[in-house]
Parts: C-alpha cells; sequence; structure tokens
C-alpha cells in the first residue's frame, strides 16, 4: 500500500520525526567530531537541517575540511564522516 502524499508531508512536518532526524544527524556528528580531534585533525563538524523542495525533511553533517576527509598530497585522508555514518 502507497502512502498518500498528504501522508507524507504530515509526516515530514512532524516535531518527533524532525527531532529524531536531528538526534541521529547529533549523535553521528558527535562521533566524527571524536575521530578528527582523536587523529589531529582541526576540522569542525556541523549540522544543517531543514526541508528538501518535495517536502521531505533532511539533516546534513558537513565538515569544514574537505581536504582532511577525502585526502589531499599534504594532508592525510581521515574520512571522519564516512567512518561516523557507517559505525554511528
Amino acid at each position: 500500500m502507497a502512502m498518500s502524499r498528504e501522508t507524507f508531508d504530515q509526516l515530514n512536518r512532524n516535531k518527533l520525526v524532525r527531532g529524531k532526524v536531528r538526534e541521529v544527524a547529533a549523535r553521528k556528528a558527535a562521533r566524527a567530531q571524536q575521530i578528527t580531534d582523536n587523529e589531529g585533525g582541526s576540522a569542525v563538524i556541523s549540522i544543517k537541517s531543514g526541508t528538501r523542495p518535495k517536502g521531505r525533511a533532511f539533516a546534513n553533517i558537513q565538515s569544514s575540511s574537505a581536504d582532511e576527509e577525502f585526502g589531499t598530497s599534504t594532508k592525510a585522508r581521515r574520512r571522519a564522516l564516512g567512518r561516523a555514518a557507517r559505525k554511528g
């Protein structure tokens, strides 16, 4: 049984749903920051949340240093966001 558009919109506006999305993001962001700090990185991990154009709630975890996430010829690859997302 498919969910109606109205039900989908109601769920995504629900404070409990948005709170849970934010809670999961906060837990993963804290883990990513811990990984960065433990490995001597300088990146700051933050969360950006909102609603996508079609109504879906989201929370993106961001790093202030793409170089630390992906690595360069002068910076070691830490991949804190990716590792935190896998382990939570």
